[in-house]
């Protein structure tokens, strides 16, 4: 049925190649185009000399992302426990302590209790959506949490955490769709159990690799930048810095903050380009101190922390089972990140392997490496985790969120309703935006070749979407 139909994806992320594969098994012929030299969009791995892994992007899989775990056997890959030896720490207004006080976990029940009400696929028609998105989570926290301890903490962990913007940066309306799309607090914030259960052995580049290579040869093209996307009755034009490929419909598999510097002809509806403007990328920092080894086990400590205030929202315990080296990671957002961005590279690694040692003792000062990312200054994604909804933009902008503009289909990990922001959400809104392109009756067909010219019959109207995958079960980003 849909043998003939050419489809030009724009990006070769987790998203852009999840559509491309669903396509090409549908019998499209699709063409992928990627601006920067490899696939796999906010995942990247490091390999320090003697073989340790540093995944530097989004790097964890959990309990119900099952479109993950399935790509990874597909692909002959395998995953292991992400490091939990000893004891966690929260630093809490200049104390240590094991666990926050129990204010925290009273008003993360709320926050559950609200994101149950709410559909994810339309969050803007929950009954107190109005309110919701003109109240930012900032503005909430300081009034529900009861004191200012609780509220900074939980505006680092949720909006930091979760979403690496500012708690006075984001709706509350927004942080409740994140929620209801993973399954709530719960399944975001766990290690085992859940969302930071299992990191993939080699990296998801790995993965991302694999599946590329599944698709035809001359399928992808990579350094090829998308300038100008141009459609009218007989097809779409995807316009390069170096030619031109033509199909019958285009899935723009980017952020939206990056899918609106590309130039469309005709131009988008005002309210698509409106959100692309109000959607940027979050700003988050990561960086991996690695030592001789974890010792920092052998004092009884997981590595694993959160904290009220500092550089340093939380640290993990990143080491690898392969690796006799220790990998602590510590991940900086919104405000944080931006000072952490000012300083002098050495300024910021003494700061840095100060809030190490804060968690896990004096040891921390000397690692044998300190490797640090900056998303935000990566030409190609502008941000990590992904783009966040400004405040009041949810009832307005959000429906045009995953909504076609005539032959123009999105996807992107934002898009979403299950895992929205995770590696798990991206492959789900590609196949998505697949089926939506596959749904469409009385297809364009054109010559033999892809991008040739030849007679061709009216578009019309798609008939509604329907899923690929088999939704899967309710349940933290893969962080970049």
């Amino acid at each position: 049925m849909s043998e003939g139909i050419r489809v030009v994806v724009v990006g070769a992320g987790f998203s852009g190649l999840a559509a491309a594969a669903a396509l090409h098994r549908a019998g499209a012929r699709v063409r992928v185009l990627e601006a920067r030299d490899r696939v796999g969009g906010r995942v990247l791995t490091r390999w320090l000399p003697d073989g340790t892994q540093l995944d530097l992007g989004a790097q964890w899989i959990g309990p119900t992302q099952d479109r993950m775990y399935a790509l990874v056997a597909e692909h002959g890959l395998v995953t292991f426990a992400s490091a939990a030896v000893g004891a966690s720490t929260v630093l809490w207004a200049g104390e240590r302590r094991p666990d926050p006080p129990a204010q925290v976990a009273r008003v993360l029940g709320l926050l559950d209790e609200y994101a149950s009400v709410l559909d994810p696929a339309e969050p803007w028609r929950a009954p107190e959506a109005a309110r919701w998105d003109a109240t930012t989570l900032g503005g909430w926290l300081r009034a529900a949490a009861g004191d200012a301890d609780t509220a900074d903490y939980l505006g680092r962990l949720l909006a930091g955490g979760l979403l690496a913007t500012g708690a006075d940066e984001v709706s509350l309306l927004h942080l409740l769709f994140y929620l209801r799309s993973a399954g709530g607090t719960g399944p975001l914030l766990g290690m085992a159990g859940g969302a930071q259960q299992d990191r993939i052995v080699g990296g998801p580049p790995a993965l991302a690799e694999r599946m590329a290579a599944g698709l035809p040869p001359e399928t992808l093209r990579l350094g090829v930048a998308v300038r100008t996307i141009r459609q009218d009755a007989d097809g779409v034009t995807v316009c390069t810095d170096d030619g031109r490929v033509d199909g019958d419909a285009v899935v723009v598999a980017l952020a939206p903050a990056l899918a609106g510097r590309i130039r469309y002809d005709p131009p988008l509806p005002a309210v698509r380009d409106g959100l692309t403007q109000r959607m940027p990328m979050g700003s988050a920092w990561k960086v991996h101190a690695v030592y001789a080894e974890p010792f920092w086990r052998a004092d009884g400590r997981s590595g694993v922390s959160t904290s009220s205030a500092g550089p340093l929202t939380e640290t993990v315990d990143n080491s690898t089972p392969t690796s006799p080296r220790g990998v602590l990671t510590g991940f900086s957002y919104a405000g944080d990140a931006a000072a952490l961005r000012e300083m002098s590279p050495a300024r910021r690694r003494e700061c840095v392997l100060d809030a190490f040692a804060a968690v896990v003792g004096p040891g921390a000062a000397d690692p044998v490496a300190l490797v640090e990312y900056d998303w935000s200054a990566d030409e190609w994604t502008r941000g990590c985790f992904g783009g966040v909804l400004t405040p009041g933009a949810w009832r307005t902008y959000g429906p045009r969120l995953r909504a076609p503009v005539g032959r123009v289909h999105w996807a992107g990990t934002e898009t979403a309703t299950r895992w929205a922001g995770y590696l798990e959400g991206a492959v789900r809104a590609g196949e998505r935006a697949a089926a939506e392109v596959l749904a469409y009756r009385g297809r364009t067909v054109a010559g033999p070749v892809f991008g040739g010219t030849g007679p061709a019959r009216p578009w019309v109207p798609p008939a509604p979407a329907r899923s690929l995958v088999r939704a899967g079960r309710r349940g933290r980003p893969g962080q970049g």
